[in-house]
């Protein structure tokens, strides 16, 4: 049940009505006839933790269709709070309070106003620590289609390979797949709960910094994975590594002490930034 047309969001309170403006510091810099297309848009988003701790002020940001962009910024800045944003996390916990829009294309649905349930229907997560069921490897990657009411094995069967294949997994693990998830290595789960969120198809994945636990061999096949999956999926990924954002993402936005500084795309950012802040983190200068 979608709730009412607001600016400010919180489980709890009431909110003041929606500004539509939008800054052109956020615009995607490419030619209207590019061909390129937002699938989703953060517009004048604000978050405050426990209703009083502001993390993220007035963020602007687009989100291009089938496309990888990357968060950056320093520990602290705001990055994984806006990735939480996307899929309502942040309603786990009591008293948290959102303001402005996160608009999801074409349908043009206001994530901030509609139920959370609803809302994870539509975006897959994959998180820091791998952190498979203690099911098979089977149910780990069905769980979200049995959720969304699917039942028909045949059906099961064929989603459950496909994500598995769409996440670089299936020939590692065709044959066991009703061994527990847990008998997998580090970069095996952690690629398992990529398959586990593609399953349900979802409208947009967002990843916080996923490779951060994993040795170097496992790291590079996940960001070859991400590089192949742009083709089919809208992707958001929060990294501290900078040379990973650059390896593997189109576009790239800047964050500092909850506060968009920059985004473009991501060769354009890294060689010739437009904010001085900038500059100095991709340097080395802080951060």
């Amino acid at each position: 049940m979608n709730r009412p047309n607001t600016q400010e969001y919180s489980p709890m309170n009431e909110s003041i009505p929606q500004q539509e403006n939008i800054t052109q510091a956020a615009r995607i810099p490419v030619a209207p006839d590019s061909g390129i297309v937002n699938r989703a848009e953060v517009r004048e988003l604000n978050f405050w933790y426990g209703g009083s701790v502001q993390a993220l002020k007035q963020v602007n940001l687009p989100v291009v269709d089938r496309r990888v962009t990357a968060l950056i910024g320093p520990s602290g800045c705001g990055k994984s709070t806006l990735l939480r944003c996307f899929n309502r996390m942040h309603d786990l916990y009591p008293g948290n309070r959102y303001g402005g829009e996160i608009k999801l294309y074409p349908e043009g649905l206001n994530l901030i106003q509609m139920d959370p349930g609803l809302v994870r229907l539509h975006i897959g997560m994959v998180f820091q620590k791998p952190n498979p069921f203690p099911k098979s490897i089977y149910e780990n990657v069905a769980a979200g289609l049995r959720v969304r009411g699917i039942s028909n094995k045949t059906v099961l069967d064929e989603r459950v390979e496909q994500a598995l294949i769409g996440a670089a997994l299936w020939d590692e693990v065709k044959e066991r797949l009703n061994e527990s998830a847990y008998g997998l290595s580090g970069g095996q789960q952690q690629r398992l709960c990529i398959a586990r969120a593609l399953a349900p198809q979802p409208e947009l994945l967002l990843l916080d910094e996923p490779t951060s636990a994993l040795d170097p061999i496992a790291t590079a096949r996940i960001e070859d994975l991400l590089t192949e999956l742009r083709d089919t999926v809208t992707v958001i990924i929060v990294t501290h590594n900078m040379q990973q954002a650059a390896r593997i993402s189109d576009f790239t936005a800047y964050m500092h002490l909850g506060e968009m500084v920059e985004y473009g795309d991501t060769n354009e950012l890294f060689t010739n930034p437009r904010e001085q802040r900038t500059q100095d983190y991709i340097t080395g200068r802080f951060g």
